[in-house]
């Protein structure tokens, strides 16, 4: 499943006071409690005041929705690949040549309703999927589930299916039959009152924060240890920064300017972790004329000087990226050893040359055109997102010196999702990644199997509807075995192919940090150790808020 927006957004260029957003949070302190009892307050990057969705179709859903409410099978640490945690299920075993899974449940868990979870929930989960195409996001090729018995699932699968185990077993959140069986269209409803298997339950929901209190009934032993958790809401990066640099937000994940100086140094408890899980690119639309021609990339892409935007907007945090696009250290086992430390060139004068050669030339003006239209391109963005803001401003320098008019529109983050997901835009920077799975990572970034026209939303990745079917062919024999060393050949086609064609145009390595208030919690991720990601990514939100410790 396609993982949801997590950055602030600016709904309105007003800024409100932080004393109205933080209600009960004053002073620098966070005055929900003491010790084991205290309310922990997070920021969550949300887009719009807070509502009563606890869908986990929804993309509108809040975000502690799939995590801390909703539970998968299995946790998939995107910030170290590895071994997945157990969840809700225990273990797992392929058969069938990897078209069967099956899982073995826990005895102990239950719905916050009272009601055991079993098997036949896990089966429920897995043919609703199937029956409603448009809940399945990740495009599972599900054939048929069923429960033996209550702690045994059987999910059968079309096709060879290895490789999508994160799907399956990381990003599918299973619910509970008694109460979704009764819901007549499950793409819709709010589901108000959810009835979930997590480590937390529903409290209150204002437009201003969100609060969760912890399952009392929660079935993995001494967890959670925080006991109530409040979401915040900011209308921007101003008001959410100033509540976090004075300590009145325990765990954060927005983009803050100088955050060693105006954060990390401002209290010796102050704590900022950053992992590398996803890369910043700029995407480019394949239906569109211009975009979608690779000499036009890739003159961008020698035009951008990523080390200057990196040191300006990120003070050097944002790590180079190879020219495979692959996220490194996570997915050094499979990288081309050819590739993995190759590194993007800048050079203008290649980027002139590259568009001579294509039949560009340059104007009076300073800008290239070809066929009487100048070289100018569009890039989409939140106007919110101030840290890609100010980098498009550095690249709309760097691509004029190269003969290239890029114009910025900022827009708001709703206009943005949907043009991105609908694919009508003709360039825009995003994110992606989030997965401990290098499949996954490349086919939600440029596997085109099952791509739906422009127009039509696309939430499975390859919003850029990028084609090519040697990549397909390529993921689908990645799929068909569990075995890195056979899936490693495979791997490094698909990295020089993105290489050579640049369905998307590399920036550096997304920079990940979460913010913590060590004066009141501990037992955070930490580079040392990356037991999670640092960031609300779902499920990640609800695997980190019931390891977190208040401190006493």
């Amino acid at each position: 499943m396609r993982n949801r927006l997590w950055r602030v957004s600016l709904a309105a260029a007003a800024t409100l006071a932080a004393g109205i957003l933080l209600a009960g949070c004053t002073g620098g302190t966070n005055t929900g409690g003491s010790g084991a009892d205290r309310t922990v307050t997070a920021e969550t990057g949300q887009a719009g005041q807070f509502v009563d969705n606890f869908n986990p179709f929804s993309p509108n859903a809040q975000r502690p929705t799939l995590g801390m409410i909703y539970e998968p099978l299995f946790f998939f640490n995107i910030a170290k690949a590895g071994t997945p945690q157990p969840w809700l299920a225990k273990s797992y075993a392929w058969s069938n040549g990897g078209k069967t899974i099956t899982f073995t449940m826990r005895t102990n868990a239950k719905w916050t309703d009272g009601q055991a979870v079993t098997a036949a929930d896990v089966a429920y989960t897995f043919n609703l999927l199937k029956s409603n195409p448009a809940l399945n996001s990740a495009g599972l090729p599900i054939d048929s589930a069923s429960a033996p018995n209550a702690t045994t699932a059987v999910v059968n699968f079309t096709q060879s299916s290895y490789a999508a185990v994160d799907y399956i077993a990381g990003s599918t959140y299973i619910l509970p039959q008694h109460v979704w069986s009764k819901i007549s269209n499950p793409t819709t409803t709010l589901n108000p009152k959810p009835v979930g298997s997590g480590a937390y339950t529903v409290q209150s929901v204002t437009g201003q924060a969100l609060t969760l209190k912890a399952n009392p009934n929660y079935y993995m032993a001494g967890l959670p240890k925080v006991k109530s958790y409040r979401f915040l809401y900011f209308n921007g990066n101003q008001a959410a920064n100033l509540a976090i640099e004075n300590g009145q937000v325990d765990w954060a994940n927005t983009y803050i300017p100088n955050i060693d100086t105006v954060y990390k140094k401002k209290n010796p408890k102050f704590a900022v972790s950053n992992t590398p899980v996803a890369i910043t690119s700029l995407v480019p639309n394949f239906q569109d004329p211009v975009v979608s021609q690779l000499p036009v990339r890739q003159a961008i892409s020698y035009a951008l000087d990523r080390d200057t935007i990196s040191k300006t907007v990120y003070n050097g945090y944002a790590n180079p990226i190879s020219t495979s696009g692959l996220i490194s250290p996570n997915f050094d086992n499979v990288a081309d050893p050819t590739l993995k430390d190759s590194k993007f060139e800048f050079s203008v004068s290649k980027a002139k040359s590259t568009l001579e050669s294509a039949g560009y030339t340059m104007g009076s003006d300073g800008f290239f055109a070809k066929d009487g239209k100048e070289l100018t391109l569009t890039v989409q963005v939140p106007s919110g997102y101030t840290d890609y803001v100010q980098a498009l401003q550095i690249m709309v320098q760097q691509l004029k010196s190269a003969g290239i008019n890029l114009v910025v529109q900022g827009e708001s983050v709703n206009a943005w999702t949907s043009a991105f997901y609908n694919g009508q835009f003709q360039l825009l920077m995003t994110y992606q990644g989030f997965t401990s799975s290098p499949y996954v990572y490349y086919k939600t970034l440029i596997g085109s199997d099952g791509l739906p026209p422009i127009g039509q939303e696309d939430t499975a990745g390859n919003q850029g509807r990028y084609t090519n079917p040697e990549v397909d062919t390529l993921l689908q024999q990645i799929a068909s075995t569990p075995d890195v060393s056979a899936q490693k050949p495979s791997f490094v086609q698909i990295q020089q192919i993105f290489a050579r064609d640049l369905p998307v145009i590399p920036l550096f390595q997304q920079q990940n940090e979460g913010t913590f208030n060590g004066n009141h919690i501990t037992g955070f991720p930490t580079p040392d150790n990356p037991y999670a990601s640092s960031g609300q990514q779902q499920p990640n939100v609800g695997w980190v808020a019931m390891h977190l410790t208040p401190v006493k």
